[in-house]
């Protein structure tokens, strides 16, 4: 079982407050929940492994979550250790998928087995004859079964701004380097400040400012000095912007963090430290304080109408305002870049 997949569909609002009366952490069910709606799929051993989940609290999350018609079908085995066990989840009625996903909830037609990177052991997967005809197609034509999002467009911010007032955040502390496995800018957001926002059994530190009710839908990040310093790892961005912050302001950031956020629809604002500590004061005022942030006229208002302007380098703010990241730059040119294939294939056909 725990080595199957989620499939998530549109997704209810869920109350946390069964968590407890069930047996594991609040922040379990929170995390799962937050996963589905980034993640079409993903494998719950590794998020029961993380939060130290027993067999039977792991059980017990998937069943309220499938009451919550969170789930899609659950399918698949693994052959080690207490976490064999195999069980088949039906998807709620009109659920919505977002996109393909090898393991579906149709008619069991096929069986194929993988390796299971968890358990150096192998585990079956069942999967439906439409799947396995469109996974051929993929793997004939080059395409992936799984597409990235687009980089998102970044033009006028209206949001809460949340205070961390920490210098030299480094990209260990933003995203820690056990979740480094994936290559995927998607799923991350649960895990952002994971040692500072989760204690050892899983469970939210209230202390933390994006743990508290106010910060919660945070989109800015007014922060210390320094920001992003340490290792150049781009999923620090990834999941930066997964959990939804769409701008942070400092007075300095590590180069290759600075230029990673731009790649990945994050605005990084350089402003003076008087400037920057009084959008920190005001930070601190919680949800009824909103910073607007306007990229094309390069300005931050705070909640009181104070003017700050900023600096960015004009081509960084053409690919952040037209949604465009090294590939879609290079996508521009894709009639350019045909014509030149058309051209060479028929002058040299021998290459």
């Amino acid at each position: 079982m725990l080595g199957g997949a989620f499939t998530a569909p549109l997704l209810p609002s869920a109350s946390f407050g069964a968590a407890a009366k069930a047996g594991y952490p609040a922040a379990a069910l929170h995390a799962a929940i937050y996963q589905a709606r980034s993640d079409v799929s993903f494998s719950v051993f590794t998020l029961a492994k993380r939060l130290g989940l027993g067999i039977d609290q792991a059980e017990q999350l998937m069943r309220d979550m499938s009451a919550r018609g969170i789930l899609g079908p659950l399918q698949g085995t693994t052959k080690a250790g207490r976490w064999a066990r195999s069980q088949v989840w039906t998807r709620p009625k009109g659920a919505v998928v977002a996109s393909a996903k090898t393991v579906t909830g149709k008619v069991n037609t096929h069986t194929k087995t993988i390796p299971d990177p968890y358990q150096n052991q192998n585990h079956t997967q069942v999967i439906d004859e439409q799947t396995v005809h469109k996974d051929e197609q993929e793997r004939s034509t080059g395409l992936t079964p799984r597409k990235e999002t687009p980089m998102q467009k970044f033009d006028n911010l209206s949001g809460i701004a949340a205070p961390m007032p920490l210098v030299n955040i480094d990209t260990d502390m933003i995203i820690p380097k056990i979740f480094l496995k994936t290559i995927k800018r998607s799923g991350l957001g649960v895990n952002l400040f994971d040692e500072m926002r989760f204690d050892r059994q899983g469970n939210e530190i209230p202390d933390f400012v994006l743990n508290k009710p106010a910060y919660r839908e945070a989109s800015i990040l007014v922060a210390g000095d320094n920001f992003g310093c340490g290792s150049s790892r781009e999923h620090a961005p990834w999941a930066i912007a997964d959990f939804g912050i769409r701008c942070v302001i400092s007075t300095s950031f590590a180069d290759i963090f600075y230029n990673n956020c731009f790649k990945n629809g994050i605005l990084p604002i350089v402003l003076p430290e008087d400037q920057r500590d009084a959008l920190m004061k005001d930070a601190e005022k919680g949800a009824n304080a909103r910073i607007e942030i306007d990229l094309e006229s390069q300005t931050v208002t705070s909640s009181d109408g104070d003017v700050f302007n900023f600096e960015v380098d004009s081509f960084k703010k053409h690919c952040l305002m037209n949604g465009l990241d090294d590939i879609g730059l290079t996508m521009e040119k894709a009639t350019s870049i045909d014509s030149f294939e058309t051209q060479v294939s028929a002058e040299r056909p021998w290459v």
